[in-house]
């Protein structure tokens, strides 16, 4: 069975290539070069052209800041793209699978978000993102669009990432500590499109908006403190951290208070219990700091 996977060198799509695929399925990934979702139209035709059994979009514009200054590319990519792409599996009679943000909500929710709360994004990145939400579900029935939040991985740009390099750079570091979510791992994230792939295969009607994220909330400045407790368990240097607030770090795109997403919906539908991300933190710092790794086997 063919897999349409659109992205090849971002985080997600890196984790999809070496996870675990059921048997029989043959997944393909197009990077921008072969499919660009900044055109929208010469996307939704490679997709038709290529008439897999299965589209995953794990491919996005994810500069948060940087979409304040460019909200047309962002729009572009993130909502325009999207709904080409459903339009194009509608053809084709085959499901799409794409992934989307926290950052669609503001975070002014006491507890966390389920797929039911009203979606009010504070900036380009998210609006970008809620539209694309919106043109999926107006283009096809037959689609799954998995919100996630704080995603890391040893691969592309993220927090976890940015801490350790700041780590081998500075002495002390602030971190935000009034801003709360629940890191995924873009391992576990991988499993979770293949489980809820193969869910909306077998049973159509399991289509619809689920939650993603690994176990635990946590603020920022408790995810930097683990990281570089697991840092240190392993050898490496680590600097001090102290906590702030957001207000003393600003930025040009306001981000939620609360991103802490309610998974209940995904694991009772699809049967995959989420694990802790200190489980998932700890393989992939292995991965990073593989040498200091070496010394604690």
């Amino acid at each position: 069975m063919k897999v349409l996977v659109i992205g090849k060198t971002g985080q997600l799509a890196q984790e999809l290539a070496r996870a675990d695929w059921p048997e029989g399925w043959s997944p393909q990934f197009s990077g921008r070069n072969e499919i660009d979702l900044a055109e929208p139209a010469s996307a939704a035709n490679a997709v038709r052209e290529r008439k897999p059994a299965l589209v995953i979009n794990a491919a996005a514009y994810t500069a948060v800041d940087k979409a304040e200054s460019e909200p047309d590319l962002a729009m572009r990519i993130n909502a325009e793209a999207p709904g080409a792409l459903a339009e194009a599996c509608a053809a084709l009679r085959v499901p799409f699978v794409t992934v989307s943000t926290d950052y669609v909500f503001d975070g002014g929710k006491d507890g966390p978000y389920t797929e039911y709360d009203s979606l009010s994004p504070l900036g380009a990145y998210g609006r970008s993102k809620a539209e694309g939400e919106r043109r999926v579900r107006e283009a096809y029935e037959s689609h799954i669009i998995l919100r996630t939040s704080w995603v890391f991985s040893a691969f592309g740009s993220n927090f976890l990432k940015t801490m350790l390099r700041l780590a081998r750079e500075r002495d002390s570091i602030g971190v935000v500590n009034d801003r709360h979510g629940r890191p995924t791992a873009a391992s576990d994230l991988a499993s979770a499109i293949i489980q809820a792939s193969r869910g909306i295969l077998d049973r159509p009607e399991l289509a619809g908006t689920y939650h993603i994220a690994n176990a635990g909330p946590v603020s920022w400045f408790e995810f930097a403190q683990a990281i570089f407790s697991e840092a240190r368990e392993r050898g490496a240097r680590t600097p001090a951290v102290r906590g702030i607030a957001t207000a003393e770090y600003p930025t040009p795109a306001r981000r939620p208070r609360n991103s802490e997403l309610a998974t209940d919906k995904f694991e009772s539908t699809f049967g995959l219990a989420l694990r802790h991300w200190r489980e998932p933190l700890r393989d992939t710092i292995d991965e990073l700091l593989p040498a200091s790794a070496a010394l604690r086997a």
